[in-house]
């Protein structure tokens, strides 16, 4: 893998076609998990579907779009439009020293501005092809888990257990859907914060689903990769 600890030269003999962007958040994540939990997933999940890949890693971005969360103390969240360009601006960048493959690995499920951003670009026929993946997507019995629930508490409670206060709220599923959080943002529907149930969770499922996330992160990118070349060797 390369990454952030190698030098230009290194990275410039390398001979990497794909580049992985982890996309987390800075948002809230109720009273028991901290600010930077989607990035710090985007960051351990990135690295190892990189390491996997043997792809470039570039590091993950610490801010996307957090637009629900904005009622709670210490979101910060971009403007769709502001989270685009950023995203053309990183794959303007990296088209510039070789790569044909930006993976978009994404780790907060409120970004979905990322859908038109990639769509958008991949239709017009720029370079490099965005490859969108959710690696939440691959994760296995996840019920009604939206934020802050079993998944999130079960992955921190493997990965660094110091980060989950011990007292965790109570577990919450609204009558609402998560399309409502267009009306009323999340505090209106849950006003802890939580969406799911953080009492079941345990490291022994937070392990599974960090394995999942990475094993579907991996077959999905290159899946996609296979599909786009055979694509391109047709219409040659």
């Amino acid at each position: 893998m390369i990454g952030p600890e190698n030098t230009t030269l290194e990275i410039g003999r390398s001979g990497c076609d794909t580049a992985v962007l982890g996309i987390g958040s800075f948002e809230q994540h109720s009273a028991h998990l901290p600010m930077e939990t989607d990035f710090f997933f985007a960051s351990r999940v990135s690295r190892e579907v990189a390491a996997s890949l043997e792809a470039m890693l570039l590091n993950p971005l610490p801010y996307s779009t957090s637009l629900e969360h904005l009622d709670f103390a210490g979101t910060v969240t971009l403007k769709p439009d502001t989270l685009r360009s950023a995203i053309w601006d990183i794959a303007e960048s990296v088209d510039r020293w070789g790569i044909r493959y930006l993976v978009l690995l994404n780790a907060h499920g409120g970004n979905f501005c990322l859908i038109p951003t990639a769509r958008q670009w991949n239709m017009e026929r720029k370079q490099p092809h965005l490859l969108l993946v959710d690696f939440f997507s691959g994760l296995s019995d996840m019920g009604d888990n939206l934020h802050a629930g079993e998944v999130e508490t079960s992955m921190m409670m493997h990965l660094a257990p110091e980060r989950v206060r011990a007292d965790k709220p109570e577990d919450f599923v609204p009558k609402w859907t998560r399309a409502d959080l267009t009306h009323f943002g999340m505090k209106g529907i849950s006003p802890t914060g939580v969406w799911g149930y953080p009492s079941r969770a345990d490291a022994a499922k937070g392990e599974k689903w960090l394995t999942e996330a990475v094993e579907y992160s991996v077959q999905r990118i290159q899946s996609l990769k296979r599909a786009i070349e055979g694509r391109v060797a047709r219409d040659a």
